[in-house]
C-alpha cells in the first residue's frame, strides 16, 4: 500500500513537471497536426487560465514590494 501512494507520488510529480510539454503533445494527438506551427499558436495556448492569474498575481506583488522598497521614510530625508 504504500509503494503504490510512493509510486503515485512520484508519477503526479512528474506529471507536474511535464505538463509543458503534455499540453503540446496532447494538442498533436487531439488535432492530428503533425507538424502545429508553434510561433502561430504562441506560448500562451499552453498555459492554464489559473496559471496566468497566478503570474499576474506574482508580478504585481512584486512590482508593489518594489514600489515600497524604493520609497524612502520621510523622517530620513534630509539629515
Amino acid at each position: 500500500m504504500l509503494a503504490s501512494i510512493v509510486i503515485l507520488a512520484v508519477v503526479v510529480l512528474v506529471g507536474y513537471f511535464l505538463r509543458w510539454n503534455f499540453r503540446r503533445a496532447w494538442y498533436v494527438l487531439r488535432t492530428g497536426d503533425e507538424q502545429p506551427d508553434w510561433e502561430k499558436l504562441g506560448t500562451d495556448y499552453f498555459v492554464a487560465p489559473w496559471e496566468k492569474r497566478r503570474f499576474a498575481q506574482k508580478k504585481a506583488a512584486r512590482v508593489e514590494a518594489k514600489k515600497e522598497a524604493s520609497k524612502t521614510p520621510a523622517d530620513t530625508v534630509g539629515k
